[in-house]
């Protein structure tokens, strides 16, 4: 399968997800976290960063980025190698401290820079770690509502001036958390890697006159279709209402381990032992889960709605051919 495009332009804004290797943590405590700020913070600095947003969990982070200077990979570089590099010598690490390539979905800010500032802050709370977003002081929600002192490096305007109020700015995100209005699968990660119109993604792609790509470069539109383990595991946890933990959990008959398996299986390049190493399995395992999936597929009519619901949702986001 081809590498994702990476598409560079001035002036860029990028909705970034990097996670842990082995979905492994990345900060075991609030040291770590205010160290890997001060990581953001220099590379912002140096490298004229705008952060619009952010959340640190456990084992992930989301950050809301514009590239002034069309210098994403090299922001991205910057950021995860310098911490990785603190983090693997203060806990005296060998090998991969994140999890392959950090994941960059360009995004369209005037039509999704509020849902998507939305959703970053909101991640504490649909993981289960806070009933409210103002609890969890490791995102920037805190400083939109004027509750804490922003960061060096955070730039609110951009969001901030549509509001009259700070306050309205918190009312419209607990907003996504009343009845059923929720934040949908299109309006935070798009279409491969884009997150915007039809005309948007051509001007993107061509780097509005200036910009570049890079990574991998390919032409052919099959090749675009890219399906991650990120992807159908962000997937599942939207369509299901569930956390990582219950895909992650050995409890026996985990249905949605068992799902997420031949998800991969299917809609992925990856093969058995790239699995089990993600999971923490032999590959034997992950090939038996595998198949006893398969096999209950055929009889279970529940389980067949539920893999409809994945897929068509990896279909709206144009991923599958």
């Amino acid at each position: 399968m081809a590498r994702p495009l990476r598409v560079e332009y001035e002036h860029a804004f990028y909705h970034v997800i990097s996670r842990g290797h082995r979905r492994e943590n990345i900060f075991r405590n609030d040291g770590d976290r205010k160290k890997f700020l001060n990581k953001l913070s220099l590379a912002a600095e140096r490298l004229q960063l705008k952060i619009h947003a952010y959340v640190l969990m456990s084992n992930h982070y989301h950050l809301l980025i514009e590239t002034p200077k069309a210098n994403i990979s090299q922001a991205m570089h910057d950021i995860n190698a310098g911490y990785s590099n603190w983090y693997r010598s203060k806990y005296r690490l060998i090998g991969s401290i994140f999890q392959g390539r950090y994941k960059a979905i360009v995004v369209e800010k005037d039509e999704y820079l509020l849902v998507l500032s939305a959703y970053i802050h909101l991640n504490p709370v649909k993981t289960g770690i806070v009933n409210k977003p103002e609890e969890y002081i490791w995102s920037s929600y805190g400083s939109y509502i004027g509750k804490n002192k922003p960061p060096s490096f955070l730039c609110m305007a951009e969001i901030s001036e549509k509001f009259k109020r700070k306050s309205e700015y918190g009312q419209y995100v607990i907003g996504f958390l009343v009845g059923e209005k929720g934040i949908s699968q299109e309006e935070v990660y798009g279409r491969n890697s884009f997150l915007g119109s039809d005309g948007f993604i051509r001007q993107a792609l061509s780097g509005f006159g200036g910009g570049k790509r890079n990574d991998g470069e390919v032409n052919d539109e099959k090749a675009l279709r890219q399906v991650s383990a990120d992807d159908v595991l962000e997937i599942m946890i939207t369509a299901f209402h569930i956390g990582e933990e219950d895909i992650w959990s050995r409890k026996k008959g985990n249905v949605y381990r068992k799902m997420f398996i031949y998800m991969l299986r299917k809609h992925t390049d990856l093969g058995l032992r790239e699995i089990g190493e993600m999971l923490g399995m032999k590959y034997r395992a992950v090939s038996e889960l595998e198949r006893y999936f398969t096999d209950e597929l055929t009889k279970e009519k529940p389980m067949q709605k539920m893999v409809v619901k994945v897929e068509k949702e990896l279909r709206k986001m144009a991923l599958l051919g």
